[in-house]
């Protein structure tokens, strides 16, 4: 009986794994956070993987909320007394709207809200109407 032995042939050992500073992985994850960024390109661009920055997203939640927090803005409203406007012409009458009516003009869109509406509905006009 002919045997032949060959040598168990381990693979090479890994390398040493890298060690970011938490400054580092905290601008990774920011990078992650803007706006119409790809968490894959991310990662390739600072030659991490992209599981490790969705690891590092979840230990940097803070970060996330302070995106958040820079992504929404207030904006300016003024409160006024209904009242009616007319001009000297007949023809032309202007009145306020209702005491139940919001209108928001943003650049040369216009949006006029009257009664009751569905919060959700006109949380995703919102969404779409503001930049």
């Amino acid at each position: 009986m002919d045997t032949k032995i060959q040598p168990v042939i381990s693979s090479p050992k890994r390398g040493p794994y890298r060690r970011h500073t938490a400054e580092f992985k905290r601008d990774v994850v920011a990078r992650s956070l803007a706006v119409g960024a790809s968490v894959s390109r991310v990662a390739r661009e600072f030659n991490v993987n992209a599981n490790q920055v969705f690891a590092w997203r979840k230990q940097f939640g803070d970060v996330r909320r302070e995106a958040a927090a820079r992504a929404y803005q207030l904006l300016p409203i003024t409160v006024t007394e209904p009242t009616a406007v007319t001009s000297t012409d007949t023809s032309a009458t202007c009145t306020a709207p209702e005491s139940n009516a919001i209108l928001l003009t943003v650049g040369a869109a216009q949006l006029r809200v009257e009664g009751s509406v569905d919060p959700a509905m006109l949380a995703q006009v919102l969404t779409r109407l503001l930049p």
